[in-house]
């Protein structure tokens, strides 16, 4: 093994020259979509204290984290995510900014979870948080700066679905049943997948299928049903699987209900439940259809924000690519109104692209002024290697748009001078100033795929000018050292 590969650490990625070209036009869309909307960039510590998130992220999130002991013996965290740091500044100095307050960030964070597809141990993830409003208004914006991220890199309705809900309207449901610990239940509703994957594995393994292949089953059976299921897994053909993918929607019912029954909820509740959060479609169909449900008079009152959210997303002109969906709950604690996840809805494997919501008790649970929020966090990995397959992103850029090739040693200080014009023009140039052979310049210049040369020889410098050749068509022509920087920005934007 070479040495390179064996001191790296598994789940942390090398970029290359590349891929960073491929990742900084994810970064440049992160940041400019929402300076476009009247977002302002913040950034915070890399380490904070493990107690923060244990206050605002959840057990699962905490388990996740890379925790490290300073030599006060202070428990500490490499942040993996954003939003309680946000928290935090805005706890100690809301006061000085003027509402409502719209903050975004691009941070590297950090999460010691298990490998897999699209999930690595460090990325960048961007944060935008609009707070100081409880209006649907700031929900609909929000919403929309996601859309308009996702819709930035080439994607269109067809590409990508924003799953939408409310806390609000699923805890009010689950306390007109009779039950008070709904935070429990929605976490459990919020793992829907994951039980339907089980049982699939428990099903398979008890029917003699050995573990591994029992898991690898599971795994893409789970993959095509949260998916738009328009072509039978590649799997082998077997009465077993094809009973199993037949009864896919019952077998999750069940894990739910299962599920539920275990965390000590009546089966008759636990099938209510189950049902009312299988409730989806457009904002107009979901809206029909949970009418069609008997609910108190809280609950439906609690359906009054999406309503109003439907017309103002049909308003921004997104609605095509949103839908409602009773079961997308978000596992974090601290969500407290409409909540919401995009995913990619292409015909291979469904991938979650982001994810936020409403959470108007973060700043307040640390003792600042009550400051209600709505944002969402965006990680570059998923969406990175979905706009690949789709060939959406641009190739790499060469590093130079112009090489500068003196015809001898004697060209030298008249190359560096021109290379100096050329940069505080803003042309990006490149020039070896050594003593090569004018042919090794150019194999240079052709092997970093530069577009451009000018070959500077002192026929040449006498008229002030240079011979500029196009590297891809091979023709040259005299161009005035004043006006190469001109032609070599109309060549480019050509």
């Amino acid at each position: 093994m070479k040495r390179g590969k064996e001191l790296a650490v598994g789940g942390f990625r090398d970029f290359y020259p590349e891929l960073y070209q491929k990742i900084d036009r994810i970064l440049r869309a992160f940041r400019e979509i929402p300076q476009l909307f009247g977002y302002i960039e913040y950034e915070c510590p890399t380490v904070e204290p493990l107690q923060l998130f244990q206050l605002k992220s959840g057990t699962e999130l905490v388990e996740e984290t890379f925790k490290v002991t300073d030599r006060k013996n202070r428990q500490l965290v490499l942040r993996p995510e954003t939003t309680p740091s946000l928290a935090r500044m805005l706890a100690a100095q809301q006061q000085y900014y003027p509402r409502p307050i719209r903050w975004y960030s691009v941070s590297r964070v950090f999460r010691d979870e298990t490998q897999q597809r699209g999930r690595v141990k460090e990325f960048w993830q961007l944060n935008v948080d609009l707070l100081g409003t409880e209006d649907i208004g700031a929900d609909a914006e929000i919403i929309n700066v996601l859309a308009a991220i996702i819709q930035s890199l080439g994607f269109t309705a067809e590409d990508f679905v924003i799953r939408i809900n409310d806390r609000r309207l699923i805890q009010s449901y689950i306390e007109s049943l009779g039950l008070i610990n709904y935070l429990e239940i929605i976490r459990i509703l919020d793992r829907r997948d994951k039980f339907l994957q089980e049982a699939i594995i428990s099903q398979l393994t008890e029917e003699g299928t050995p573990a591994k292949k029992a898991e690898e089953i599971a795994l893409t059976l789970r993959h095509f049903f949260v998916g738009n299921q328009q072509e039978r897994p590649k799997l082998p053909r077997s009465k077993q699987i094809d009973e199993i993918i037949e009864n896919l929607p019952q077998i999750q019912q069940n894990a739910i209900i299962d599920a539920l029954e275990n965390s000590g909820i009546p089966r008759e509740v636990a099938v209510q439940l189950t049902d009312f959060s299988s409730i989806k479609g457009s904002p107009a169909e979901f809206l029909k259809l949970i009418e069609q449900v008997e609910l108190t008079n809280e609950t439906r009152q609690a359906l009054e924000p999406l309503r109003q959210l439907a017309t103002q997303l049909d308003d921004l002109g997104i609605i095509a690519c949103c839908e409602y969906d009773a079961s997308i709950a978000r596992g974090l604690d601290y969500y407290t109104g409409v909540v919401f996840e995009a995913w990619d809805r292409g015909k291979g494997l469904p991938r979650a692209i982001a994810g936020g919501g409403r959470y108007d008790d973060l700043v307040g649970i640390l003792e600042g002024q009550p400051l209600p929020g709505t944002g969402f966090g965006f990680g570059e990995t998923v969406i990175l290697e979905i706009a690949e397959e789709k060939g959406l992103l641009p190739p790499p850029k060469p590093g130079a748009d112009l090489y500068i090739a003196p015809v001898s040693k004697k060209q030298l200080g008249d190359c560096r001078q021109i290379a100096t014009q050329l940069r505080t023009a803003g042309i990006r140039t490149l020039f070896n100033g050594f003593t090569w052979s004018l042919k090794k310049y150019l194999d240079d210049a052709s092997k970093r795929q530069i577009p451009y040369v000018a070959i500077v020889g002192p026929r040449e410098l006498a008229k002030d000018a240079v011979n500029l050749r196009n590297m891809k068509t091979g023709k040259e022509k005299e161009v005035k050292i004043a006006r190469l920087a001109d032609t070599i920005r109309t060549a480019l934007n050509q």
